[in-house]
């Protein structure tokens, strides 16, 4: 009989092996359990340590914003450093591995990236406040970079790599919240973090224009030897496309961060010195140079941009044998009346007596000429002074809150502008929409220019009110289709009006004396096409040409008293470039800018 051994295994054994394997996979299933639940809890506790902790820095916002507006430096360090650390604990919170992963699911990852696209913003934009409120409460004092009638460039120089880095985290908050943008995001929380998101694009443009400026600003204010600058005064009642005539122009120095007015004068004094109008380049010649006038002083600003203008001034100053600038800045009225801002004491002007900041542009640009209607002598003379007195006024300042929120309004409206001899202080102007300059058609599609040249010759301009309407094609992308863009000119010049403001070529006509004639130029992208061109409905033929990489459209219209003229632009191109927003002509009384139902 065989042995126990060699005995076939009994079908009861079979089944055991099968258990034994069973048994690790439900211990790996429970384990897998445990884990998707702990990830699950991880998720939610980070969600809701986030979302208590933004709660509370957006609680504290407010009193904090308060307290930088009213300059309160010592009372905001405390809140900011409560503001910081529960920003930083959210960002750390939604920046943990788990929650990550969480943001791939589908729904709900989008609220999760949303919360954390929040708490990154907040993060970027909290963690330097306190240590940057601390060397600000220093550096600034009384809320003015200046000491004993002289901008401290020292101070500058300490803040400026803190205005640096605030400009680039601004652009990080700006990109994370991106995320709380997508259209399956709950309302209820898009709606949160959109008014942060709008203060963001506020606050955007100055600090984009403080980081291009910071790391130049203490040479550009002498703290590397004396800078010269020729600030030129314009006059929008006879226009150009940059501002106006150039009526007056000063002298100022600036020695390490103190500002003197070195010398004033009028446009009388650079009547026989002429510009070398070939510093502009070819294209400008082309454009510009053909006029036998082109190179007198009253034609400085009749191109596109600020620098062309400055360079011209530059080269004219010297044939006057007046000193050679470093730099260029170029104000109107208006842009000196915005730079004194509204609480600026009233200057005093001669036989105007104490005139607000509001009030500087009518008397500039029209009592004075109405008082020294006989005397041209007079009224050049009191123009340069009352133009330096108010110029010198904004640098008695210092760098004040009025003045830079005033020379921003002044920069966006067209009525000031800037220009450095030196290339990298002139590309940080540049970077900083300081320049006055057009900008790259590629880098800003589907945006216009508008810009208006007095022909006459008059002082009628100062009258000339200009509205925009702009009708953007209805298609998307890089379909070929239609927009209009549409300028009115409205002439509400009164019936009496001194001589010297009168149309010149027929001063004695009560109609014509009074009838402003300008060149109108719009700047569109070289991809968009003209298919025509009307003025109150009736086509007209039109100037095509090209200047720094934009197509210029040009043509002429006569602006009676009391009557508007209709100017309208059919396009044609690809929807991307087509205008869907114009920068207005730079007219003394703010243009308005609307835009109206697509175009098929």
């Amino acid at each position: 009989m065989p042995g126990a051994a060699d005995a076939p295994a009994s079908p009861a054994a079979t089944p055991r092996r099968p258990r034994r394997l069973r048994r690790p996979a439900a211990v790996v299933a429970a384990v897998l359990g445990l884990l998707v639940l702990a990830w699950v809890v991880a998720v939610a506790v980070s969600g809701a340590q986030a979302a208590r902790a933004l709660q509370r820095v957006a609680d504290a916002a407010p009193a904090l914003e308060e307290d930088l507006r009213d300059q309160r430096f010592a009372e905001a360090v405390p809140v900011a450093e409560d503001v910081a650390a529960d920003a930083a604990a959210a960002a750390r919170a939604t920046g943990q591995l788990p929650y990550r992963a969480a943001e791939h699911v589908p729904w709900v990852g989008d609220q999760l990236s949303a919360l954390g696209g929040g708490a990154l913003a907040a993060a970027a934009l909290t963690e330097p406040l306190p240590g940057a409120l601390t060397a600000v409460q220093e550096v600034l004092g009384d809320g003015f970079l200046a000491r004993d009638g002289a901008v401290d460039v020292a101070a500058l120089q300490r803040l400026g790599p803190l205005v640096t880095d605030y400009a680039s985290r601004v652009e990080v908050a700006r990109a994370a919240l991106e995320r709380a943008q997508g259209p399956r995001v709950l309302d209820a929380l898009a709606t949160r973090l959109e008014p942060v998101s709008r203060r963001l694009e506020e606050v955007a443009g100055p600090a984009r224009v403080a980081g291009a400026l910071a790391p130049h600003l203490p040479a550009m204010l002498g703290a590397e030897g004396a800078r010269t600058y020729l600030v030129a005064f314009t006059n929008p009642a006879e226009i150009r496309p940059v501002q106006g005539l150039v009526g007056a122009y000063a002298y100022v120095s600036v020695d390490a961060g103190r500002v003197s007015l070195v010398r004033t004068g009028s446009n009388d004094d650079l009547q026989d010195a002429r510009s070398d109008v070939t510093v502009n380049g070819e294209e400008f010649l082309s454009l510009y140079g053909r006029d036998p006038d082109a190179a007198l002083v009253q034609n400085l600003t009749v191109g596109a941009q600020a620098d062309d203008a400055a360079r011209l001034a530059v080269s004219l100053v010297a044939d006057a044998g007046l000193p050679t600038p470093d730099a260029v800045v170029l104000v109107d009225p208006v842009g000196l009346g915005a730079l004194l801002g509204p609480d600026q004491p009233p200057l005093q002007l001669g036989p105007f007596g104490e005139v607000a900041a509001d009030d500087l542009p009518e008397v500039l640009m029209h009592d004075a000429y109405v008082r020294y209607e006989d005397d041209n002598d007079a009224r050049e003379a009191f123009l340069a002074a009352a133009s330096a007195a108010a110029f010198e006024a904004v640098l008695s300042d210092g760098l004040s809150t009025d003045a830079l929120r005033g020379g921003r309004e002044a920069v966006a409206t067209g009525h000031l502008a800037v220009w450095s001899s030196r290339a990298e202080e002139q590309e940080a102007l540049v970077a900083a929409g300081l320049a006055g300059v057009l900008g790259d058609p590629a880098a800003t599609p589907a945006t216009a220019h508008l810009g208006l040249t007095n022909a006459a010759p008059s002082k009628l301009d100062y009258w000339v009110r200009a509205a925009v309407e702009v009708s953007p094609p209805c298609a998307t992308g890089t379909a070929q289709t239609t927009g209009t863009v549409q300028l009115t000119l409205t002439n509400t010049v009164p019936e009496e009006v001194p001589w010297y403001t009168r149309n010149q070529r027929h001063r004695s006509d009560p109609v014509l004396g009074r009838t402003a004639r300008d060149v109108v130029s719009l700047w569109v992208p070289p991809q968009v096409g003209l298919d025509g061109a009307s003025v109150d409905g009736t086509p007209v033929g039109t100037a095509v040409d090209g200047e720094h990489g934009w197509r210029l459209i040009r043509l002429t219209v006569d602006v009676p008293p009391g009557e508007a003229v209709v100017v309208t632009w059919r396009l044609r191109g690809r929807a991307d470039a087509l205008p869907v927003t114009v920068t207005p002509p730079s007219t003394a009384s703010t243009p308005e800018v609307h835009t109206v139902g697509c175009s098929q």
